[in-house]
């Protein structure tokens, strides 16, 4: 009798630090990851690389909250309006998503995020351009655009669809837009960004 009640403290704490099917079975996970690869389309094509977060707000996974992460880089166009980049960096703080159908293998959502941007752009020139002086005469001329590194407010909007091939992993794409907020006309007005990657977790 003495050795079980000596013994009582120890299963007492075993049995508490067991995991519970019934808890685990109720709200599987309750965040999962998501990285890209993908493509910035404007100005021009450049090299994509992404991160997002999902935070589930319901045990249904319909709703989720969460931080995102682009980094693009390696884009040659937009020389003559000086929007080449070395590299742009956009970052929501905040992103709501909404899946459309959160049972079942495939998973279609919608999207809406918003936070910033910041890009470093390198010297340019716009090449040679016609351009009428006070005296009506024509020359040409080039425009030319200093380096400088920007930072600004940025909206996003889009959606996307995880497959899962097994559980706890899916083959997932996404399309993004992108709305600048900010009047730095050396970064366009809208971009969108196309991707696909790998998801860990529910």
């Amino acid at each position: 009798m003495q050795s079980l009640l000596r013994t009582a403290p120890l299963w007492l704490a075993l049995a508490l630090l067991a995991p519970s099917e019934a808890r685990a079975d109720e709200f599987p996970t309750v965040a999962s990851d998501g990285l890209y690869v993908g493509a910035r389309l404007e100005p021009g094509g450049a090299l994509l690389l992404a991160y997002d977060l999902d935070i589930y707000l319901t045990g249904d996974r319909v709703v989720s909250l969460g931080p995102t992460a682009s980094f693009s880089f390696l884009g040659e166009d937009g020389a003559d309006q000086g929007r080449r980049q070395d590299w742009l960096l956009t970052v929501d703080f905040l992103r709501l998503k909404v899946s459309i159908a959160a049972e079942g293998r495939l998973r279609p959502y919608l999207s809406l995020g918003g936070g910033m941007t910041y890009a470093s752009l390198p010297e340019q020139t716009s090449g040679a351009i016609d351009v009428v002086l006070a005296d009506g005469t024509t020359t040409t001329a080039e425009r030319r655009f200093g380096a400088t590194e920007d930072f600004g407010g940025q909206l996003s909007f889009g959606g996307g669809l995880d497959v899962y091939l097994i559980p706890n992993l899916a083959f997932t794409v996404a399309i993004v837009g992108r709305l600048r907020l900010h009047e730095q006309e050396r970064l366009p007005l809208f971009w969108s960004e196309l991707m696909a990657g790998l998801r860990f977790g529910l």
